[in-house]
């Protein structure tokens, strides 16, 4: 039997094919005497029509079962939408409160300055910053309002807490000075406001951990290396002067700068700038001064002669043939025509030296000699002096004096010793030398009325 070739339909008993309606009434399905119905000749048929029906039995299944799951997925869809959403909200919601609070630690910078195991910790505070996002946070708040026209920054500085608010914000660092580079500082910022609820604002802020680097090694410095010292003026009065450079933070004091003679050791230290202590000096300067004292000798300066061992043997002579020569011409500058000097001999050199009613230091030499006088058949021995002030010795073996000071002898006679006066000693009644009768008389008139205010040395022969 030939495979009907209509397609198959679907029934609520499965897949059928379509016949059409036999007018005879019969059932076409109906097995036709003689034909083989069992269904051997055409195995793959009856296969297909069990196979459709199978499939859909499967798919009803399959129908029914779709349709008890959408019913189940369309509620929990709405929960978890739900939920996420509800999520979303919280952490929205959250971030914006994040958001309103002020991260403090954004706004400082740690740094340092100064010089390697003497560094200083800085802060920096960006405030104009910092004032800027708390006026927008409490803006936003309502704690604060602006005017019309007025900025959020306006409107915070010219708020009544202002000031407390700004104050209450504290840096602490918990090491400042002595910093070396590798060293680490941590800077702690908090907002401690007087007000439990802190005036509205929020703030929060991690610690600032620095590690110190950069620094500069300080320098090993002598400050005396370009000290200039001198001295001036004439010893025992010489002045001590003390040139340097300015711009170091410190000055220099002498032990004594007045009243110098050659010799004299004068100790000179280093004057800080008020509170520039070595520390000081070293965190800012960069310097650490090996000494600040030092040792100066006088040397160099010209001198009044003060004792008579002040005069080398060459000095002595030159003086003594200084001093010969000028008595010479004034003893015999009052002779008269038949008087002579027959000899002219050194009888000694006395120095005394002291300070004047102003406090500076003089001296006076005088140097004594015995004249020995001839006039016709008189002869007879007599002294005489020179002296003279301001002696002054120089450190080349060089000397000089005052020679407008130097002093004579001064005597007045006359008319038969009536008008005798001064220094001099009588030939006869009518004749008179300008001296002393001796050595003894010299020292009396001249010598001992200055051992009050001098000190005299020196010897006479």
């Amino acid at each position: 039997m030939e495979k009907d070739s209509r397609e198959p339909i679907y029934t609520e008993h499965g897949y059928v094919y379509d016949y059409e309606e036999d007018p005879s009434g019969e059932d076409p399905r109906e097995e036709v005497p003689g034909e083989d119905t069992s269904g051997e000749e055409d195995p793959e048929g009856k296969a297909a029509l069990d196979e459709a029906g199978k499939g859909a039995e499967d798919e009803e299944e399959n129908t029914e079962e779709t349709g008890s799951g959408k019913r189940f997925l369309l509620p929990l869809l709405t929960a978890v939408f739900l939920i996420l959403g509800l999520a979303a909200g919280i952490f929205f919601g959250d971030r914006m409160n994040r958001e309103k609070k002020i991260v403090l630690d954004r706004y400082v910078t740690l740094s340092a300055t100064g010089y390697d195991g003497y560094g200083k910790a800085e802060v920096s505070l960006d405030r104009n910053a910092l004032e800027s996002d708390i006026a927008d946070s409490l803006l936003s708040k309502g704690t604060i309002t602006a005017a019309e026209g007025q900025s959020s920054l306006e409107a915070f500085r010219s708020c009544e807490h202002y000031d407390e608010i700004m104050a209450a914000i504290r840096l602490s660092l918990d090491r400042e000075e002595d910093l070396s580079n590798g060293d680490t500082v941590t800077l702690t910022v908090s907002y401690e406001p007087e007000d439990p609820d802190g005036y509205g604002l929020v703030c929060r802020a991690d610690p600032v951990l620095y590690t110190v680097s950069g620094l500069s090694g300080v320098t090993d410095l002598d400050p005396f290396s370009d000290l200039i010292v001198t001295v001036s003026g004439i010893g025992p009065d010489g002045m001590l002067h003390m040139e340097w450079d300015h711009s170091f933070p410190w000055t220099y004091a002498a032990s004594q700068d007045r009243g110098l003679s050659n010799g004299q050791e004068i100790q000179i230290s280093v004057v800080p700038e008020e509170d520039m202590d070595e520390k000081a000096l070293a965190a800012g300067w960069g310097y650490v001064l090996t000494r600040t004292q030092m040792s100066y000798q006088v040397t160099g300066l010209p001198f009044y002669a003060a004792d008579i061992s002040d005069l080398s043997e060459t000095v002595s002579g030159e003086i003594l043939d200084f001093a010969k020569e000028k008595v010479r011409q004034q003893v015999t500058e009052g002779y008269g025509p038949d008087e002579s000097m027959t000899d002219l001999v050194p009888a000694g050199t006395l120095l005394a030296g002291g300070r004047d009613d102003e406090g500076s230091f003089f001296n006076k030499i005088f140097l004594l000699f015995r004249v020995s006088y001839s006039s016709g058949d008189t002869a007879l021995d007599y002294y005489y002096y020179m002296s003279c002030r301001d002696l002054i010795l120089y450190p080349d073996g060089t000397w000089e004096l005052d020679e407008d000071s130097c002093e004579y002898p001064v005597s007045l006679h006359g008319f038969f010793g009536l008008m005798d006066r001064g220094d001099y000693v009588r030939i006869d009644r009518l004749h008179a030398v300008t001296g002393f009768a001796s050595a003894e008389d010299f020292y009396a008139a001249c010598i001992e009325p200055l051992k009050a205010v001098c000190t005299v040395s020196g010897e006479m022969n």
